[in-house]
């Protein structure tokens, strides 16, 4: 399979990351890009999402900048995001609770956040929770990083266009 454009880049990490196609969608918008821009966009969006996977989403990219923007995308996709969270956590022998406790960002720049708060952050739907916006905004970052994750294997599983692309 070769990926000449955004579309393509879509189908192909919507089929291979765990989230949703909405999801997918969202974090694409996000970053400024659209599904139907022309294929000479796919490099721009590229490099962003290698960039991610290599340095993290606290890089501070367009759409993950400011807590209004990652809170808002963190609370329309909770249950996607939520669910691949269960998952990544169940396939690397851990709880949730103790994988997002354990993310780097936390202690290096936030302080490490409780088992009741990252409850609540993860699974009161019905609430929105201003004193947790710090993980709202790292559960966002971490749906990013995800999605960056795939391009980039699909990239390294593909050295002509990963070097085409970085041209």
């Amino acid at each position: 399979m070769c990926i000449s454009s955004i579309q393509g880049l879509y189908r192909y990490i919507k089929l291979n990351s765990g989230f949703s196609g909405h999801t997918v969608h969202s974090v694409i918008v996000a970053l400024g890009f659209e599904l139907q821009q022309p294929a000479s966009q796919l490099k721009e969006l590229s490099r962003m999402l290698r960039t991610c996977s290599k340095y993290g989403a606290d890089l501070r990219f367009p759409g993950f900048f400011s807590y209004d923007d990652t809170n808002k995308f963190f609370l329309k996709h909770r249950p996607d995001i939520v669910s691949h969270m269960e998952k990544y956590a169940a396939e690397s022998g851990t709880d949730i609770i103790t994988m997002v406790q354990n993310f780097r960002i936390f202690g290096a720049y936030i302080h490490k956040p409780t088992l009741c708060e990252v409850g609540k952050a993860l699974w009161d739907s019905g609430h929105y929770w201003p004193e947790y916006r710090h993980i709202y905004n790292v559960f966002s970052w971490y749906t990013l990083e995800e999605i960056s994750h795939t391009w980039n294997w699909y990239l390294e599983d593909n050295p002509d266009l990963a070097k085409k692309l970085s041209a």
